[in-house]
């Protein structure tokens, strides 16, 4: 047994993590015999949020799999079924591109300057993959983002032309294929090659970040609809200090998004979030404010106990 299954198996924590911070290469060490990583092993035990999160941070795997078959998350299920703090953080998550680049705007912040259309583009970009469904890979990031800057701005990136895009009729922005390629491109591809790279931390975290995973169960028809307005919507709004500052914030974007106050006894009407049937567009008033708005308070709760460490 290595000194890195022998301390996660014992659940000694603080020697553990101090130890991977020094070598985070061990961080997806698996055990002889049941090929319990140190986050099955976080799960087995029960650990904090703070454990796990600092697990998370340093590259640990959560899609790996014991001899068992399970992932750290189905091992908290069957020993802890009652810690649905342990199922939301240790779920497996496709990777997000969204999530990549606020990460990239976060730490490469002196890649931009004043009113810089390379700036605006970014915040397009995150726009676009904020509601991104189906799974993908670190592998594949570079390719997709390369080929959405071309969606976005019609700029030949091999010409490596200078580019003027508009928004609207007063405003204009410039662009340089230089940028993407020499300084953007590099940038992305080195935060890709860090252990958590894809970690949701608070610095680069926001309110959109909460909405996956979706509901079990909806309200009426227009509800997961709705889901994916607010997802998209405030896929830039910082992750609030407290679960009542985030409640203010949904309460405030139902409204603009529907017309109607949120209250637990009105349903509202949307057109544009019917998708047909006869009750299409139909959004619950019960099922936002008695369910969905306390679950994402839930869960913000639960990762800024996991930011502790």
């Amino acid at each position: 047994m290595s000194h890195v299954t022998k301390l996660a198996f014992e659940g000694r924590w603080a020697e553990l993590l101090e130890l991977l911070r020094e070598s985070p290469e061990g961080i997806n060490e698996a055990s002889t015999g049941h090929s319990f990583t140190p986050l099955h092993q976080a799960a087995w035990h029960g650990a904090t949020p703070a454990v796990i999160g600092e697990l998370l941070m340093l590259g640990a795997n959560r899609s790996l799999l014991n001899t068992n078959g399970q992932t750290a998350q189905q091992v908290a299920l069957n020993r802890h079924p009652h810690r649905m703090d342990l199922v939301y953080l240790l779920r497996p998550r496709p990777f997000s591109l969204a999530r990549l680049i606020r990460r990239l705007l976060v730490e490469q912040s002196s890649m931009f300057g004043s009113y810089d259309g390379n700036q605006v583009i970014c915040d397009r970009l995150v726009e676009m993959f904020s509601l991104e469904l189906a799974d993908s890979s670190p592998a594949e990031a570079p390719q997709r983002v390369m080929i959405a800057l071309r969606a976005l701005t019609g700029l030949e990136l091999e010409s490596r032309q200078r580019h003027e895009f508009h928004i609207g009729t007063n405003l204009s922005f410039t662009t340089t294929a230089e940028f993407w390629l020499d300084c953007f491109m590099p940038a992305l591809e080195g935060i890709l090659q860090r252990p958590g790279s894809d970690a949701l931390m608070a610095p680069w975290a926001v309110v959109s970040d909460l909405f996956d995973p979706v509901p079990e169960q909806w309200g009426l028809r227009g509800d997961p609809f709705l889901w994916l307005e607010l997802r998209r919507t405030l896929s830039h709004t910082t992750l609030p200090a407290t679960e009542d500052d985030l409640a203010d914030i949904l309460h405030g974007a139902y409204t603009a998004m529907t017309g109607s106050k949120l209250t637990p006894v009105d349903d509202h009407q949307v057109p544009y979030l019917a998708r047909g049937g006869m009750s299409g567009g139909l959004v619950s008033g019960e099922f936002w404010y008695r369910k969905a708005i306390p679950m994402l308070q839930q869960r913000l709760d639960w990762l800024r106990q996991s930011w502790r460490f």
